[in-house]
């Protein structure tokens, strides 16, 4: 980089949709987007500054990361995600795998990001709405959490929750059994076991729960 070609930093701004990220505009017209930590560990903390090869691609290199942080947590702001999700909407962006994995590190190291408690939260509210257990591990699986963090995750909701799956399978089954009273007895069976071999309860139970929650509603 010749003197003439010299970039320099002209305005340094807070982000006003973002506090604690920094608005920067250089001599050559582009944006940047970089943390408080970033200026001051580069030395970038004043308009006017001449920016080094050094500086410059340590700033370009932060911008990326931060702008894929941020697009990550206007995601988990509008609800769980797992660092698989994430992957995959980050990746629709201008970015290499190993800037993705930087910028969801970070968040991990943050406390912001984490499949274990996207799993533990996840299969609590599953089970408490009528999933099967071997559902939710599918589910969560499906999110890209590993084994043994979807494993311990079902097992400490069973746990906490006291959840029979027997019991469980019995309660959706009533709440469904309520839309097939007009059905003729043949086809009720089969619609209310297929819902029940879907929200993955094993056939043995799901077909013992269909006999007992239609012969009670058909004799009431």
């Amino acid at each position: 980089m010749t003197h003439s070609e010299t970039l320099h930093l002209k305005e340094i701004r807070e982000s006003p949709r973002r506090p604690g990220r920094f608005l920067l505009s250089l001599s050559d017209g582009r944006q940047l987007v970089v943390t408080l930590a970033v200026l001051a560990d580069t030395g970038a903390t004043r308009a006017g500054i001449a920016l080094s090869e050094a500086v410059l691609s340590r700033l370009l290199h932060e911008h990326v990361i931060t702008e894929l942080a941020d697009r990550a947590l206007d995601a988990l702001a509008r609800g769980r995600r797992t660092r698989r999700e994430l992957e995959l909407r980050l990746r629709k962006r201008e970015a290499t795998a190993v800037q993705i994995a930087e910028a969801l590190a970070r968040l991990e190291q943050a406390g912001l990001l984490s499949d274990e408690r996207v799993a533990q939260a996840e299969a609590a509210s599953r089970l408490r709405r009528g999933e099967a257990p071997a559902r939710v591990r599918q589910q969560l699986r499906r999110k890209g959490v590993e084994g043994s963090i979807v494993a311990d995750a079902v097992a400490d909701a069973i746990n906490d929750d006291g959840f029979d799956e027997t019991a469980a399978c019995r309660a959706v089954a009533e709440k469904r059994a309520r839309t097939l009273r007009t059905d003729e007895p043949a086809a009720a069976q089969r619609k209310l076991l297929g819902f029940l071999l879907r929200r993955g309860y094993g056939g043995g139970i799901a077909r013992q729960v269909v006999r007992d929650v239609l012969g009670t509603h058909r004799n009431e």
